[in-house]
């Protein structure tokens, strides 16, 4: 049985766009949940991106991970979790951008503008989450010392 936290995926995602709000599923599965309820995936919702609402997901799966898990193999940094970023702006762009393009620099604008969504949209999803649930910004607060 997996050590995946149980959710209420139907009030995380209450109020959010139908395309956010489907990022926000690709990160749960619902097999054997009640309901509005789902356990969130121990793998990567898309193993191979190929829209950029896939690429989406892989962050935002990635960073609840990180935020609501907190043990095993998801209590590490993100740190490689733009990369899922970047493979749906790829796919949104449809071309992979190299450190010498010209446009390098508007790139890196369009990149931070996407994870800040990403990111706000991670803290919308985990709002109505009592704070119990949040065992890997708890772990990681008091290990720097915040908590």
């Amino acid at each position: 049985m997996s050590n995946m936290p149980i959710l209420p995926v139907e009030a995380m995602v209450i109020g959010l766009s139908d395309c956010d709000a489907g990022i926000v599923r690709a990160a749960f599965t619902g097999r054997g949940v009640q309901d509005n309820w789902g356990r969130l995936k121990t793998n990567k919702p898309f193993k191979r991106v190929t829209t950029f609402e896939e690429g989406c997901a892989n962050y935002v799966w990635r960073m609840l991970c990180f935020d609501l898990v907190g043990h095993g193999k998801h209590a590490c940094m993100p740190v490689c979790a733009d990369f899922d970023l970047s493979d749906a702006q790829e796919v949104l762009e449809g071309r992979r951008v190299r450190y010498t393009d010209s446009g390098y620099d508007e790139y890196k604008g369009r990149s931070k503008e996407l994870r800040d969504r990403m990111d706000a949209l991670v803290k919308t999803v985990e709002a109505p989450l009592p704070v119990e649930c949040k065992k890997g910004l708890l772990r990681w607060g008091r290990a720097l010392g915040i908590l």
